[in-house]
Parts: C-alpha cells; structure tokens; sequence
C-alpha cells in the first residue's frame, strides 16, 4: 500500500520487514546482521519512496537529512540542468547522498529518476545509530565514500583534459543539435579506454537515412532538413543516458553503447528503426511530409580497434542491410 507523504510517495515501513535477504546484499548492509532486536528496529524506522521519472531526489540548493539506497530502477547524477553535465549513473544498490550528511552542506551535484525508481530511505539520526550498532555498516560506509572520492578525482581530471579539448572543438551540430564527429572521436577515445580499463563490452551503431537523396530531389532541402533534425530526435530520445549519439556527416548518425553486447545493441538497434519508421515530420508550405526509414550497422568493440576500424565495419554492416532492402538491422560479420 502507498502513502502520500509531503508530495512523496512512500511505502510504510512494514514492507521493509519482507525485504530482509534483498537488503543484505546492498552496499550499506553487507555482512551486517539484519535479524538483531536493534537492527530491526532501526530498519522499522525507514521506509520506501517511490520516484516518477524525472522526479529530483537531492538537489544543489536544498540541505539534505537522508541516505538513499536504490532498490529498483534508476538515478542520475548531473551539475545542473543541462543534459551533458551528466555525471554518473546510480544503479540498483548505490547509494546517495552519503556525502551531503556527513559535511552537512547542501549536495555538490543533483539527483534524480531517469526512470520510475523506488528507494530506501534512511535519515541522518537513524544511519548514526545504525553505524553505532554494527562495524560492518561503519565499514561499508567508508567503503561507499572512498568510491565517491575516487570517481570525484577521476571526474576532476577528466574535467580538465575536456576543457582543454573544448577549446579546439566546437562539438554541437548546428542543424540537429547532436554532438558531431569530433566530439564522437573524443569520446570513442574515453570509452575504449574506460572498456579496457574494466573490461566491458562496447558496441557502435551506424546508421544511414534510405533514400535521402532522392528525397531531397523531390522534397526540397527543407524538408530534407527537416527530416533530418526529426530523425536525429527519435534516434536520440529512446536511448539510455549513458549513449552517446552524434550526426556523422550528411544523412548518418552513430550511436555508441558502452556496457552494451552485441544481442542487445541488435535490440536497441531494432527499436531506433521502429521509432523512426513511425515518426511523423509534420508540413511545409502545407504540403505533408512523408515519413523515412533507415538502415542500421552493428558492430562490437575488439582488442586493439580504433574508431575507424569500428566505423568501417559498422559501414559494412549498413550497406548490407541495404542490400538486403532497406528499413532493416544488419550485425557485422567480425562482430
């Protein structure tokens, strides 16, 4: 049963007494004896908050009391408002907002559902007497911290080395909006070494508008442009924060997956086709624009690829599928 609590959906605290072997494999309970008199008190003082899509949870200019630990879905970690000062992504397990209590200052960055998201929330009185019950919470704090603090340093020098680029670069692609082919070769080059570093798949998506010259021809270039900054819309929105999507040149696009294997880039793939298949590009001059489709090619990272060994066979891939005719998904054959 759900309680309206301050504009907050939360669960009662009941719920929580069914989720004990769930919340022994979270960060915060590792190891912690759950069963005790004491710790199941404390955790009967907690409840469960439900997030909408895009609801905020900590914000830069509110003082925070609570921990959260995500249970389900997913939370984003951004400096402000603007879509690319994204910083991290908090997955099922992670917690936040860790920081804000022990400096007792407003959080550094905000947070909040890229999805519906349900949390487990913890207020600052209830964490101490928690950690004053068990070592092992004392201990998956400071481990909880010690990360924050270690990706806070890599997101610093990161920060530094993408000043440093953006002075060279101008990354946006004027009629779309996209990042172009200059932020795509910056990026390509963090992921791979991010890949590397922890070994995790990648994949690239190459995709082409079928047909667009001669669509211009009859459509004008209005419309062509038109087209275009529509498709670069449906490509961009089912996708996950994480993506990186950018117009390549002319009619192309690439998306880049990192964390994502090839069975499930071909799923993603199929649901880019499938947007832009049934989007709608409105009018000219009164005159209906008809809708377009695309070609897509798929291929996954390998020791020692460069971008343009992934966009080579990615290209390969496409122009197979349109061979095959069009409006179709086409998997590398190195993939």
């Amino acid at each position: 049963m759900l309680v309206e609590s301050e504009n907050q959906t939360v669960m009662p605290s009941a719920a929580i007494e069914h989720d004990k072997i769930l919340l022994s494999r979270l960060q915060l309970f590792r190891n912690v004896k759950l069963q005790t008199p004491e710790m199941e008190h404390l955790l009967s003082l907690c409840q469960y908050r439900v997030l909408k899509e895009g609801e905020e949870l900590l914000s830069k200019n509110k003082e925070n009391e609570f921990l959260y630990v995500l249970m389900n879905g997913r939370l984003v970690i951004t400096l402000s408002d603007h879509e690319d000062s994204l910083l991290t992504i908090v997955e099922p397990g992670e917690c936040v907002g860790e920081m804000s209590i022990i400096e007792r200052r407003a959080p550094s960055a905000s947070v909040s559902a890229s999805e519906k998201a349900t949390v487990l929330q913890v207020s600052q009185d209830i964490l101490w007497r928690m950690v004053s019950a068990s070592h092992e919470i004392s201990r998956n704090l400071l481990y909880i911290m010690s990360e924050r603090l270690r990706y806070s340093n890599l997101v610093i020098a990161d920060s530094f080395e993408m000043q440093r680029k953006f002075q060279r670069f101008a990354y946006t692609d004027s009629l779309t909006g996209l990042h172009n082919r200059g932020w795509l070769d910056d990026m390509f080059a963090r992921e791979v070494s991010r890949t590397e570093r922890d070994n995790l798949p990648l994949c690239l998506i190459m995709i082409d508008v079928d047909h667009f010259k001669k669509f211009n021809d009859e459509y004008g270039h209005l419309a062509g442009d038109l087209v275009l900054k529509t498709v670069g819309e449906n490509i961009r929105k089912p996708l996950r924060p994480n993506d990186l999507v950018a117009r390549f040149g002319g009619e192309e696009f690439s998306v880049l997956l990192p964390e994502t294997k090839l069975e499930h880039a071909e799923i993603i793939a199929e649901r880019l086709r499938e947007k832009v298949s049934n989007a709608k590009h409105g009018t000219i001059d009164g005159q209906k624009i008809p809708s377009v489709t695309i070609s897509l090619g798929v291929t996954e990272y390998k020791p020692n690829y460069t971008l343009e060994t992934m966009i080579a066979s990615a290209d390969v891939a496409m122009y197979k599928a349109k061979q095959n005719g069009r409006n179709c998904v086409q998997l590398a054959n190195d993939a």
